[in-house]
């Protein structure tokens, strides 16, 4: 198994932690992208309500941003800057795609590109020209998958998952791909995909992505977790209006520590 760089990356924070190893020719990179998670909800950021061990413990061991700022606050534009490495308004995706539609708003939006153009050079495509295996699991939103999905945008392997509910709208560049078991939660499903994807390239460099739907609106936990952050706010006398989103943030703790866990297993 090669050394590894890992980037988990919150939307609202964009907050990369890397490990050592900089200095490998061609180390594995997993690239986390956590859609709508909000910089307060990891304990590395002060959260002392929600357990997020494994997030944390990236961050003790690589590094952590403070004042890092995002270009476009919202879902499309910024997995535009992340796939292109350029500045969302300069390709032109300027909304989440497929853009307002709220008639009434006094604020005029500019309009946006429907999806990431073919031709612009994508980070899996870089990856690849440079000897990398390149996968994609969990959410896009940058295009309709049949015509613009990871599969067309440089990555091997790709699960495309749109939704919120298993089994959603999925594609999938490999046909073999196993589909949900029945009442599997979809952080547990695209865990599984990733740890699949790691096992059948431990031999080569790879680069993956794993961008959940979680902790996107509409919210849905595991009944353990919700209880669990109901009791906890009764415990401590505190208000809590969203115990199901604390349960997702943990869901998704819960996923990067399954892929470090599987890399260290290789």
């Amino acid at each position: 198994m090669k050394p590894l760089i890992f980037t988990t990356l919150f939307t609202a924070l964009l907050a990369p932690s890397a490990s050592t190893a900089l200095n490998a020719k061609t180390p594995n990179v997993v690239f986390i992208f956590v859609d709508d998670m909000g910089w307060g909800d990891v304990g590395c950021y002060g959260n002392d309500f929600i357990d997020t061990p494994n997030i944390d413990q990236l961050a003790k061991d690589g590094m952590r941003f403070t004042d890092f700022y995002a270009a476009g606050a919202v879902c499309s534009p910024t997995r535009c800057a992340v796939q292109s490495g350029q500045n969302q308004a300069r390709i032109g995706i300027t909304a989440h795609i497929p853009g307002h539609w709220r008639p009434f708003e006094r604020v005029i939006n500019p309009q946006t590109t429907m999806a990431l153009p073919l031709d612009v050079v994508t980070v899996a495509e870089s990856m690849k020209k440079a000897g990398y295996a390149t996968g994609y699991v969990g959410k896009w939103h940058l295009g309709r998958g049949d015509k613009f999905g990871p599969d067309k945008q440089g990555y091997d392997f790709a699960a495309e998952i749109n939704g919120p509910h298993l089994p959603g709208r999925f594609r999938s560049s490999a046909p073999t791909v196993p589909k949900p078991k029945p009442g599997q939660f979809r952080t547990d499903y695209e865990s599984e995909l990733c740890e699949s994807f790691i096992r059948k390239n431990k031999d080569r460099p790879f680069f993956l992505m794993l961008s959940p739907y979680a902790v996107h609106i509409p919210l849905a936990s595991k009944s353990t977790l919700v209880e669990k952050y109901r009791k906890r706010a009764k415990e401590r006398k505190r208000s809590l209006p969203h115990p199901v989103y604390a349960g997702l943030v943990e869901e998704v703790d819960d996923q990067v520590g399954r892929i470090v866990r599987e890399i260290e297993k290789q």
